[in-house]
């Protein structure tokens, strides 16, 4: 619904490429096979989510996780990816997880809620996780848009959407 759209949260500490330059530049080979396996598969998966190669980011998130970098960064990245391709059920699963694994990882809160009305068009379900959203992180960045995703979905069902 083009009236919920907002920009999805991405895991902090990425820089514009989504790699160091080290990595960016022609040692990427060298940097990436200093590192251990599952830190190599994240910085892939970045490089890639950058560039929106979602499938190859896709592969190496899982990897990542599967080598040992099983974090709700990567799990929230990953979710993203599943989103951009089109597989809104995967994506809901990485934020789910990623929330279960800490719970106060306010990106993939915050992915849940925009899934939700954006695509998966539960509007109660947005409402609930967008407020939830707030109680738990009402100082977040992001706090401005969940408010406005709320005040975008009571406006469009006002009779249905008080707490």
């Amino acid at each position: 619904m083009a009236d919920h759209a907002f920009h999805l949260a991405r895991s902090p500490g990425k820089v514009a490429s989504g790699t160091s330059s080290s990595v960016a530049g022609n040692g990427a080979a060298r940097c990436l096979t200093a590192r251990a396996p599952a830190d190599a598969e994240r910085i892939l998966g970045n490089w890639n989510y950058d560039r929106h190669n979602w499938p190859h980011a896709i592969e190496h998130y899982q990897e990542a996780i599967a080598d040992g970098a099983d974090n709700p960064d990567v799990r929230t990245d990953l979710g993203n990816c599943f989103r951009f391709i089109g597989e809104p059920g995967k994506a809901l699963e990485q934020y789910q997880i990623a929330q279960s694994e800490d719970p106060t990882h306010e990106n993939s809160l915050f992915n849940q809620a925009g899934l939700y009305a954006e695509v998966l068009h539960d509007d109660q379900r947005a409402l609930a996780t967008a407020r939830e959203f707030l109680k738990r992180f009402p100082q977040s960045d992001r706090a401005a848009a969940a408010r406005q995703l709320i005040s975008n979905l009571e406006e469009s069902h006002p009779s249905d959407t008080k707490p």
